[in-house]
């Protein structure tokens, strides 16, 4: 009666006996099975994530989310529902390729010769039209007696006659089919030929990012210029860091997009880009990049994107460049070199050093690091000082009492 069975700890309740660790149980429920086995990969994974990338130059480059010149590295496979795009038949034809969209333009024209040519020629053999003495002589013929109707050429050498009601209704039919194939197609043209994306050419980016002290605060900068005189209105940039990582639940987010404070609440964000300008994000407590150093920018691999949107001043129309830049294409203590200068009473612009930068004294730690370095050097300055006052006020005492003393000696 008074030594424990195995039974009465199993018949027990649980809020008073101690649970038996998978490692001591014979058997171990599946969620605790799952919960292992992904706190066991995401460890491998983050092991895997704190190595040195030993990937080529030429491997990494491929590996990029969106390329140097704004084109994203994202593929969508297996759509099944492709009646989608249908749907939105006017985009999709924009979107198409130029030697696709020029098939299919031309393939709308013959489609209906041919179609409404067949009619023609179908209507004259039943009402017995056909003969070398009739308008229609052959298919050649009734071709092209649709070409010169849909474009409304008029040779005058084939005519429908007022008897012949069905070729009436056929070339009514086909006046309308051929005037919304041209306002569909020669619509569709003009837009393709008129998409900002070619305005995108002519901005640009710097290579590189660099970060440096500005202002007493560990900044990452990056410079944006406009070839063009016909400036970019309201233009406005912003940034984000592509990552993966994993949460505390072992599991794994691939390419999460997180913010970068480029000054969205100062206005810093949005630009009169007359000139080239340096664009700065302040590594503060905040930042993705605030645990990053140049030890720690070489381990990881990551993916900043920087997007430019602005209204073309001569269309009116919505232009968005991007770029993106790679770990090893950040530079520690550097800063770009100017490139303006004022001669002859006018701002000049030297773009042969746009992309240029120089070596700038930074000490190798991450934004925490020097924080923590500058707190430490607050307190023992703080310490001191009051240590100081300390002994000021200890003094002082001590020379009152012998003040008293002397007195009451006296």
């Amino acid at each position: 009666m008074g030594s424990s069975s195995p039974l009465h700890f199993t018949h027990s309740s649980p809020l008073h006996t101690n649970p038996l660790s998978p490692a001591h149980s014979n058997i171990s429920s599946p969620g605790r099975e799952m919960e292992r086995l992904a706190k066991a990969r995401s460890k491998l994974l983050e092991s895997e994530s704190n190595q040195t990338p030993r990937l080529p130059p030429e491997t990494r480059e491929q590996l990029r989310y969106v390329s140097k010149d704004g084109k994203c590295r994202v593929n969508l496979g297996h759509i099944d529902e492709r009646g989608r795009f249908l749907s939105d038949i006017f985009t999709s034809f924009v979107d198409l390729q130029y030697r696709w969209f020029l098939f299919v333009f031309m393939m709308c024209y013959i489609t209906t010769w041919f179609l409404f040519a067949g009619l023609y020629y179908v209507n004259a053999s039943i009402r017995g039209d056909l003969g070398q003495e009739q308008p229609l002589d052959g298919f050649i013929s009734a071709l092209l007696f649709s070409v010169e109707t849909q474009r409304t050429i008029g040779y005058g050498s084939r005519t429908v006659s007022p008897t012949c009601h069905e070729g009436v209704l056929l070339v009514m039919m086909q006046c309308i089919v051929g005037s919304m194939i041209d306002a569909l197609m020669v619509g569709c043209m003009f837009v393709k030929i008129s998409r900002p994306k070619k305005r995108a050419e002519t901005l640009l980016f710097s290579r590189t990012c660099v970060i440096a002290n500005r202002d007493d605060q560990l900044c990452l900068m990056f410079r944006l210029g406009d070839l063009r005189e016909s400036h970019m209105v309201d233009a406005k940039v912003r940034a984000k860091l592509i990552k993966s990582r994993q949460t505390a639940e072992g599991e794994f987010l691939p390419l999460e997009q997180t913010e970068i404070d480029l000054g969205y609440e100062t206005g810093s964000d949005r630009l009169f880009l007359v000139e080239p300008q340096v664009i700065q994000h302040n590594i503060g407590a905040s930042s993705p990049l605030w645990d990053l150093g140049p030890v720690q920018l070489r381990r990881q691999q990551f993916e900043i994107i920087v997007i430019l949107e602005g209204i073309v001043e001569a269309t009116g129309m919505m232009c968005q460049a991007k770029t993106s830049y790679i770990e090893t294409e950040i530079e520690w203590g550097a800063r770009f070199e100017p490139c303006m200068t004022l001669e002859k009473g006018s701002f000049r612009v030297d773009l042969r050093r746009f992309h240029t930068t120089y070596k700038v004294p930074l000490p190798n730690c991450s934004a925490s690091q020097a924080h923590q370095l500058m707190v430490l050097a607050g307190c023992k300055v703080q310490s001191h000082t009051t240590c100081g006052e300390w002994d000021a006020w200890a003094e002082g005492t001590e020379e009152d009492q012998n003040l008293k003393t002397k007195k009451e000696d006296g």
